[in-house]
């Protein structure tokens, strides 16, 4: 399937080079979809890829929380060096001790 995009219907009230820039943008963007088709145009992929893929991006989300849950508790408690040390950094910069 080719796409053709209304490329060069633009009006020139625009200015003429703000018209040739969109153009241009357009021009570009509907060989990128042209070239994605056809790329594309063979390949399938089967419901176990699919399901395979879904469980490693659930996977790396629920570590991701776990890491989160984890800072945020080190925040709480006040063990996070990472983030007192912004905090500290921020205070002696509003009281002008530091840069």
């Amino acid at each position: 399937m080719s796409i053709k995009l209304k490329t060069d219907n633009l009006s020139p009230e625009l200015g003429n080079n703000f018209r040739n820039d969109l153009v241009d943008n357009f021009s570009e963007i509907e060989k990128e979809i042209n070239g994605l088709d056809s790329a594309n145009s063979g390949d399938q992929i089967t419901k176990e890829d699919l399901d395979k893929k879904l469980d490693k991006l659930k996977n790396d989300f629920m570590e991701d929380n776990e890491a989160l849950k984890k800072r945020i508790n080190r925040i709480l408690l006040g063990t996070d060096i990472e983030s007192i040390e912004i905090v500290v950094n921020r205070i002696l910069k509003e009281k002008g001790v530091s840069n």
